[in-house]
C-alpha cells in the first residue's frame, strides 16, 4: 500500500494507471528510472512518469517482499483472500486509499484516491513548477484542465476580503 500510494502522490497517477502497470513497465531511462503508463483514453503505454528515488526504493522493497515476479505480471497485486496474486481493481485501490486517509484522520467524502493526484498537482505548483510542467506531470491533453489547480491556489492566496475589511474597519 505504501509503495502504491507514494507512486500516486508523487507521480499523480490515476487508479486505472496503477491497475494497468506491470513489473516490466519499470525501465531505466538515461539517468533516472521511469514507469511507463497507459493513461486514460490510450491504448498503449506510450508515456512515462519518473520515479523519485524514495518511490523507486519503496516499489523495489515491495517487489522484493512479494517474491519472484514475472515482468508481465501486474506491478501491484491483490493480497485479499478471494483474488490473491491477481491484478488489483480500481475499486480495491480506491478502498485502500480511502482507508489510509481515514486512518490518518482525514475522514471526508470529498477525499478519495483521486485526491492523491490533486495533491501531486498542488504540491508541484506550490514548490515552483510551472503550469506546463504540471500539465506534463498529470498528462493532461489540455492545459485548461491543469489551470483548475492553478486557479484554486491563486484564490487561496488572494487576501482581498482582508484588504477590504482593513479599508472599511481600519
Amino acid at each position: 500500500d505504501y509503495a502504491m500510494l507514494c507512486l500516486m502522490v508523487t507521480a499523480g497517477l490515476r487508479t486505472i494507471e496503477i491497475v494497468r502497470a506491470n513489473v516490466e513497465d519499470i525501465r531505466a531511462r538515461g539517468d533516472y528510472t521511469a514507469l511507463y503508463v497507459q493513461g486514460k483514453g490510450h491504448d498503449e503505454k506510450n508515456t512515462f512518469v519518473k520515479l523519485a528515488d524514495p518511490v523507486e526504493s519503496a516499489i523495489r522493497d515491495y517487489l522484493a517482499a512479494r517474491g519472484k515476479a514475472d515482468g508481465a505480471e501486474p506491478l501491484f497485486i491483490s493480497h485479499a483472500n478471494r483474488n490473491n496474486g491477481e491484478r488489483m481493481t480500481t475499486r480495491s485501490i480506491r478502498r485502500i486509499a480511502k482507508d489510509i486517509l481515514i486512518a490518518a484522520g482525514f475522514n471526508s467524502d470529498r477525499l478519495t484516491a483521486h485526491s492523491f493526484r490533486h495533491t501531486a498537482a498542488t504540491l508541484n505548483l506550490l514548490n515552483g513548477a510551472s503550469l506546463e510542467e504540471t500539465q506534463q506531470l498529470l498528462r493532461h491533453t489540455s492545459i485548461n484542465t491543469t489551470m483548475i489547480y492553478s486557479h484554486a491556489l491563486e484564490r487561496a492566496k488572494n487576501n482581498s476580503e482582508s484588504r477590504i475589511a482593513s479599508a472599511i474597519f481600519g
